[in-house]
């Protein structure tokens, strides 16, 4: 776990010049703003799945993410209030990415593996963003949380990778 902290923090660079969300100068509340926006998109791609999905392990996948991202998201909401409120156009912005990405898994052949496969991509914009966070921020609370997100969401793709491969 060590090597890959050394690794993803070795790559922030590398990220942050592809990190389209939020403008580097837009700070700590453009991030928030955008990251709830983005896992309230994974949260409806979740209750999807687990209205339609059939594979369990990727059920279990989208119960964990309604848990995890949930507190999330109530945890950057109460940040937001000390940061000067939501910020709205980082947030639609995000949210009309999600829009498309729902409507993705609902017209798919095969949810299940539509799902893995969009949540892969899903987690890369996460890191994405939580790297040029790591990079930026200077609320200490928002570094962890970026840290946290790149930790967790790296894993997991590394996981519904491999589920793809099988």
């Amino acid at each position: 776990m060590r090597h890959l902290t050394l690794v993803l923090l070795w790559l922030v660079p590398v990220f942050a010049q592809h990190a389209h969300h939020a403008p580097a100068d837009s700070g700590e509340r453009a991030f928030l703003s955008a990251m709830i926006a983005h896992h309230e998109g994974a949260l409806a791609m979740a209750r999807f799945i687990l209205e339609k999905g059939k594979d369990r392990e990727v059920r279990a996948w989208a119960e964990a993410i309604l848990k995890d991202q949930g507190r999330e998201i109530a945890l950057m909401r109460s940040w937001l209030g000390s940061l000067g409120g939501l910020d709205q156009a980082a947030y639609a912005a995000m949210e009309k990415e999600m829009a498309a990405m729902l409507q993705e898994l609902k017209a798919a052949q095969d949810p299940d593996r539509t799902f893995v496969a969009l949540m892969l991509l899903h987690h890369k914009g996460a890191v994405e963003m939580a790297l040029e966070a790591l990079s930026t921020a200077k609320d200490r609370r928002v570094l962890d949380l970026a840290r946290d997100i790149v930790l967790a969401q790296a894993k997991e793709m590394h996981t519904f990778r491999l589920w793809l491969l099988k």
